[in-house]
């Protein structure tokens, strides 16, 4: 899973468990020969210089375009800080100063004032709180924090604030039946919840109309085909179903031309394009697909009307599509300022102003935030993300493509140490979701900055889009079904172990697999069902069985599950759950022979303690190598700086003790002596459990 807001989310409902010159990634020798004047010792950088406190991301601009805000660590903890639109990084300051952090915000359309979403200690409870500003002496004053929802067990999620209304936000909560996201409306001043309407049809996702209302909605059926709704002549109507697996995600509602833009495969195209839908005439036309048709719509952007200007799809690497030529005719000017690769984002235009914000990034570079204004076509450097980090240190990202054994062609990430590429330890890193993906900007992953980490220290890094990942049509994700642990999914990942040996990078005898949710799902399987490829194995919140990982989701998750159900199974399906039995880790122990680092956040609702605690103890219980980090106060994932710098030094030692990485030994006694406060005495929780 992808890191957003600061702790792994997903991109769709039911992922539960996210500069350098193109490389075409082919299968070709990727080798450059080393030599006895091209090794290069590179410099051991400390830890806290790939995850420092002065990281900035989110920026966001308030609605009168005086003041940008964004998240940065304060206090050990992400929180948001602000300063003048027109004003340097020094005159920016904390607006809140959260123990356990901030998961998101938005800016208060209608007034000065912004909306916050956090939960308490990672437990995914979100509650919306409201911020009430004050501008005086060019500086931001807090005057009241209120908290708008309170009602405990309850998960508040923000669907849009009403332009029409600026008293109103839009919520999807579990809030009268926890079986059950209903869709409420807000009043940001009393905090009163009114029922906008029961969720009877369970809709995944909703657009609304200016009052804040719901117009358009989406929801999956039992056999992962998905229905678009409309609201019309005050009742839902159908207006379209896909087949089974095919893609439909809403992007975008027009109210002034009752249209509406959805990213969909539905009809004959393998990978998702951008589609309109007519509400009036019911007419859905094509606006824009990958001319290399090989990707789905990575992201859109849209101006204030509700009408595209770009559209973005992702293979190995970004690729851009102006709709508009007024916006190409701006956007070719910027990409020309860069003569190497970067990735450019749009956060916001100003449309009165002509002022754009953007966030420009590369593999080796955080990048930074920049505003452009189409009047004189000025491009100016705004804030840098990361002032600390050296990109000149870190090492080139590549995009390559390799053969799995059933011929499929399975896209991937190779960062290798600067300066060498022949017989290196490798770590393989399949990223969380599953249905989510790697990319190549540094900024678009947690695990990014890991693998450049331990670049540095001199391992290979491979991060594979295996089978099922999202972003390369709707086939390749089917083709993850039922390959859960023991299947394609897992062989994607060994194949290109193989591949990189048969290459010469990789030594096969320093080979380790690590990564969180289903990563760490993955890290597990690894050790299990193939247990002579790796020599190690780190497993962060990782599930080690399926039937009690399935069991423990929240009562409002099972009508989402339709895609996990199709494919990873049903446990309360007598066999699936057989099925599900022989995929899951724990019942596979005695085939380990290679140490496991376990890594757990004890408020994770989605995978909870039990599925580190349950390994952890069975593999002691027959003398295997397993150690164990438990963080009390995250959840899935670490969002406090201590825990993390903790995680990756254990990591690091961990990682250098089996397969001969370099180590940094200068560690900051305090990090030392945390680390051994979240280390768990195995043999007493087995003596805990055994009662």
């Amino acid at each position: 899973m992808e890191l957003q807001n600061h702790r792994w989310s997903v991109r769709k409902a039911i992922c539960w468990l996210s500069l350098a010159a193109a490389f075409s990634g082919c299968s070709v020798n990727l080798l450059v020969e080393d030599s006895a004047s091209a090794e290069i010792q590179q410099e051991l950088l400390p830890v806290e210089s790939f995850f420092n406190d002065s990281v900035i991301s989110g920026v966001k601009l308030s609605s009168d375009g005086q003041w940008l805000a964004w998240f940065q660590l304060y206090n050990g903890a992400p929180n948001i800080y602000v300063m003048p639109s027109n004003g340097n990084i020094e005159d920016a300051f904390p607006l809140t100063t959260f123990t356990d952090g901030v998961d998101g915000f938005s800016w208060d359309k209608h007034q000065l004032g912004m909306f916050v979403s956090k939960d308490s200690n990672g437990n995914e409870q979100h509650q919306i709180y409201r911020l009430d500003l004050e501008e005086r002496a060019k500086r931001l004053n807090l005057l009241n924090t209120i908290k708008l929802t309170s009602k405990a067990g309850v998960n508040y999620t923000l669907a849009g604030q009403a332009s029409g209304n600026a008293k109103s936000l839009t919520l999807m909560a579990n809030h009268d039946d926890p079986k059950r996201l209903d869709i409420y409306q807000l009043n940001t001043k009393s905090g009163e919840l009114s029922l906008l309407m029961s969720n009877t049809q369970h809709f995944q996702s909703i657009l609304i109309d200016d009052e804040g209302k719901p117009v358009v909605g989406v929801r999956d059926n039992p056999d992962t085909s998905a229905e678009m709704y409309i609201l019309k002549d005050n009742s839902w109507q159908k207006t379209l179903t896909t087949k089974p697996g095919e893609i439909l995600e809403l992007t975008q509602y027009n109210s002034d031309l009752e249209r509406v833009y959805f990213e969909s495969s539905f009809g004959e195209t393998d990978t998702s394009g951008l589609k309109q839908l007519d509400l009036n005439s019911g007419i859905i036309v094509d606006v824009h697909t990958d001319p290399n048709q090989q990707s789905d719509v990575y992201k859109t952007f849209f101006n204030k009307d509700g009408e595209p200007l770009l559209v973005s799809y992702y293979y190995g690497y970004r690729e851009d599509y102006p709709i508009s030529k007024e916006f190409q005719k701006h956007w070719q000017y910027i990409n020309g300022q860069f003569s190497r690769r970067v990735e450019i984002d749009v956060v916001s235009i100003n449309e009165k102003s002509g002022t754009w914000l953007l966030d420009i990034a590369s593999d080796i570079d955080l990048g930074a935030f920049y505003t452009y204004s189409q009047v004189d076509q000025s491009l100016t450097r705004l804030i840098d993300k990361d002032t600390k980090l050296d990109s000149q240190s870190l090492a080139e990202r590549r995009s390559i493509t390799y053969q799995a054994r059933d011929g499929i062609t399975i896209q991937a990430y190779l960062t290798l140490p600067n300066g060498k590429s022949s017989q290196l330890p490798l770590v393989v890193l399949p990223h969380g979701g599953p249905w989510a993906r790697d990319y190549w900007r540094l900024s678009d992953s947690f695990f990014n900055r890991v693998s450049q980490l331990l670049a540095n220290r001199g391992y290979a890094v491979l991060q594979p889009n295996f089978r099922a990942s999202t972003g390369f049509g709707e086939t390749f994700i089917a083709l993850g079904n039922r390959q859960w642990g023991n299947g394609a999914m897992q062989h994607d990942l060994t194949d290109g172990v193989e591949y990189l040996v048969e290459q010469g990078i990789a030594d096969k005898n320093r080979v380790a697999i690590m990564g969180g949710s289903y990563g760490g799902y993955a890290a597990l399987s690894g050790l299990t069902f193939t247990p002579d490829v790796y020599a190690a194995a780190i497993s962060f919140v990782g599930p080690s069985n399926l039937i009690t990982l399935t069991e423990s989701f929240p009562e409002y998750y099972r009508p989402k599950l339709s895609q996990w159900f199709k494919a990873v199974g049903d446990p309360l399906i007598q066999f699936d759950r057989e099925d599900m039995q022989t995929r899951s880790p724990i019942n596979f122990t005695d085939q380990i022979k290679a140490p496991l680092l376990l890594v757990q956040g004890a408020n994770d609702p989605r995978v909870t303690q039990l599925e580190s605690d349950q390994i952890a103890i069975k593999m002691y219980q027959e003398d295997l190598d397993v150690e164990y980090i438990l963080a009390k106060d995250e959840g899935h994932g670490f969002s406090k700086r201590i825990n993390l710098m903790a995680y990756l030094i254990k990591m690091e030692e961990f990682l250098a003790e089996h397969l001969g990485g370099e180590l940094n030994p200068e560690i900051p006694e305090e990090l030392t002596a945390h680390l051994a406060g979240l280390e768990v005495d195995i043999s007493k929780l087995a003596e805990k459990h055994s009662k």
